[in-house]
């Protein structure tokens, strides 16, 4: 709920549910400044007083009781006298910059940013407030949602040109939230290619912290997240305030510490790349953003993070187990006809219901200088088309997908002769720069998406495809649209995220019951807006399941189980040829929604029944692998060979997935405190009869085992 009470020289808007407080001021009729953000309130008594002293070096308008520089704000403009970090950059038509927008009003409407990807429920309380600044008419709109059941608020901003001259906006960020220090650090995670999602826990320094991405994507050198945590933080202790940019472009998110020990935390769109001109009458909105509080450490970190992504923004199509099996690493690129029939017969074997022909189905693509962008079958390989394919599949109740890589070209391709003019980066004075020899489509051009929208629905009406596998190999540089004015240029990495979101979008209306999965060279663009338009993600290419399980693991620190797509695959693994047993392989890729990619006939019939056999045992636990909250039972890890230990939560039942490192010549069991579970509950763990209290507290017993990075599955029953 949202309470509205009025000050002597402004207003206190109190947002409350069970879970969390958040508290906003005007103050001066105009400052709109952050009070208070933490456990919920009865009511707010402004305990904590604003500093009124009048500090050297600070500004002051005439008749202000506060100097801008001092105030905890909620939003922050370029060149007003805060010195800090700001929010916004706007400069008006002569190129003046707007120093300051003062608030003027709020209301309570329920407000959805177009185009953007936004929280799906409608369960909570919007409040808006409005700013202006009469010199240039524009009106900034600072927008929030409380959740009703969570420790959750989204934020983001709305800027309307109300006047007659153009406008520009060269920084927008989505929110800015000023809050003291209290000894925190920052949480959060770095990493490249076959690598994502490593943790980085380090002290917020004085001066500015930042990390960012200026790919074109969200990248898998830095995520959109930041947290900020307690020094003693751990598994199931310290307040956090974390934020989760729903965002697939370039971003930046900044830390500052002021002389005062106050931080500002600043998240949004990276404004390197970014001017956005302002025509009068229109509107520009920045993405959403995820604000979470808690005061339970690293477990109710992940609970609360996965709950709100689970319920308010994937709207997943897949319902009950799919089992995919991939030709990549059986096939490569020399896949054909044949081996996609004899693919369908070993999905058949083992259980599989989906079969995806990867790279190397379509005209001269026969390695990775192959061509890119027509996307016509290759009538040598596939003489019958795919249509044969997908017949046969569907026959034996086994779904047909496609790996495709929409967004890329090469020039090679009949599209890069017919049309130069929508690639994005080149013109003729300029030397191209490519990636993997790939160049990428403009799809901040709306021709450039009808075009894809086109060819993509003709593909999968023409063979009925099920499932589509989304990948996205390299990023964006240059980043300039051809035969747009100056203008637009600012405009463009902006307008291709969009791009891409429409695209989805309109392949999700027009196939309602058609399956994307997300990937960019494994987790290259894994964030919660793509996670709004598909329905998983390949969040590796990394397939040695070891690796991926830490990868996982750490990625469930804010988004749930049902979006992860692995692959049990060869021993010893490829890329870094760690030899590991078939029950540690399916075990570990078993977390979400399980693939195989190998090629079964290379393997021995006890490792095929071995592999059915924990196929069923998949299928029997999907309701906890796939669809539970996954809670941490060890720290974050950087690396592979560590322990690793998480507690798979349902509404009743719980699964333990243990995976050893390496082994010890002393063979001591460990003991593994489970954390989380219900205390006034009684559980089952295999004939035993044993409360919560124990299980959380003495835990359940790791025994021993011979041989390194073993796993061990355990579970209990409530």
């Amino acid at each position: 709920m949202i309470k509205v009470s009025k000050t002597e020289d402004g207003m206190i808007f109190n947002l409350s549910n069970q879970k969390v407080s958040y508290v906003i001021q005007i103050v001066d009729n105009k400052f709109v400044t952050n009070r208070y953000f933490g456990p919920a309130l009865p009511f707010f008594a402004e305990s904590r007083d604003l500093d009124e002293g009048h500090h050297a070096f600070a500004v002051y308008e005439e008749g202000n009781k506060f100097s801008v520089s001092n105030l905890p704000l909620e939003y922050s403009f370029s060149q007003n006298g805060d010195y800090r970090q700001c929010s916004s950059e706007v400069r008006d038509a002569d190129n003046l910059p707007l120093t300051f927008a003062k608030y003027v009003s709020y209301d309570e409407e329920a407000v959805h940013p177009d185009n953007l990807p936004q929280l799906r429920s409608k369960n909570g309380n919007f409040l808006n407030l409005y700013l202006k600044d009469e010199t240039t008419s524009l009106e900034v709109i600072l927008h929030y949602f409380l959740l009703d059941d969570l420790a959750g608020l989204v934020r983001w901003v709305t800027y309307k040109n109300t006047g007659s001259k153009s406008l520009n906006i060269e920084k927008a960020n989505s929110l800015q939230l000023d809050i003291p220090d209290t000894d925190l650090n920052m949480l959060s995670f770095y990493g490249t290619h076959a690598n994502e999602f490593v943790p980085s826990v380090k002290p917020i320094p004085d001066g500015i912290e930042e990390i960012s991405s200026n790919r074109g994507s969200s990248s898998p050198q830095h995520h959109p997240f930041v947290a900020l945590i307690d020094k003693h933080f751990d598994l199931n202790h310290g307040n956090f305030v974390a934020c989760n940019l729903m965002w697939s472009g370039s971003f930046k998110i900044g830390l500052e510490k002021d002389q005062s020990n106050q931080i500002r935390l600043n998240a949004g769109i990276n404004e390197d790349n970014f001017d956005w001109k302002l025509e009068p009458g229109t509107i520009f909105n920045t993405p959403q953003a995820i604000l979470l509080f808690g005061q339970n450490g690293l477990g109710e970190m992940s609970s609360l993070s996965q709950q709100i992504i689970k319920d308010y923004v994937v709207e997943s199509r897949i319902t009950k187990p799919l089992l995919t099996l991939n030709t990549w690493e059986s096939a490569y690129f020399d896949i054909d006809e044949k081996k996609s029939l004899e693919a369908v017969d070993q999905a058949k074997e083992i259980g599989a219901n989906l079969l995806v022909i990867d790279d190397g189905w379509f005209e001269n693509r026969n390695s990775e200088d192959g061509q890119l962008g027509d996307w016509i079958v290759d009538k040598d390989k596939f003489p019958n088309t795919l249509q044969k394919i997908s017949d046969v599949a569907h026959q034996n109740k086994i779904k047909f997908g496609l790996w495709i890589e929409p967004e890329m070209i090469t020039t090679s391709s009949k599209l890069f002769h017919k049309h130069p003019d929508w690639i994005l980066g080149i013109n003729s004075l300029r030397n191209k720069l490519y990636s993997r020899n790939q160049l990428v489509l403009d799809l901040s051009k709306i021709e450039v998406q009808d075009h894809l929208i086109e060819v993509l629905s003709k593909l999968i009406e023409e063979n009925q495809i099920d499932y589509l596998k989304w990948d996205f190999n390299r990023q964006l540089a240059p980043t300039f649209s051809q035969g747009v004015s100056r203008d637009v240029q600012g405009k463009v990495e902006y307008k291709y995220v969009l791009g891409l979101y429409h695209i989805l979008e309109t392949l999700r209306n027009k196939y309602p019951k058609l399956i994307i999965e997300n990937c960019a060279s494994g987790g290259g663009r894994v964030d919660a807006g793509m996670l709004y338009y598909t329905d998983q993600t390949w969040i590796s290419d990394l397939t040695d399941s070891l690796g991926r399980f830490r990868i996982l693991t750490n990625m469930a620190t804010l988004y749930p189980l049902e979006v992860f797509s692995s692959h049990f695959s060869k021993s010893p693994n490829e890329q870094d040829g760690r030899i590991l047993p078939v029950e540690t392989r399916m075990i570990l890729s078993s977390l979400g929604s399980l693939g195989f990619e190998l090629d079964l006939d290379k393997l021995s019939s006890s490792e095929i029944d071995k592999i059915k056999e924990l196929k069923d045992w998949y299928v029997d636990n999907y309701y906890l692998l796939h669809d539970s909250i996954c809670l941490p039972l060890t720290p974050l890890r950087q690396n592979a060979t560590d322990t690793i230990g998480v507690l798979l939560k349902g509404k009743s039942d719980s699964l333990v997935i243990y995976s050893y490192g390496a082994t010890d010549a002393v063979h001591q069991p460990q003991y593994l405190p489970l954390k989380y579970l219900d205390e006034s509950r009684i559980y089952y763990v295999a004939d035993r009869k044993i409360s919560g209290v124990e299980l959380n507290y003495a835990g359940v017993t790791i025994p021993p085992v011979m041989g390194d990075f073993r796993v061990k599955a355990i579970k209990i029953f409530g």
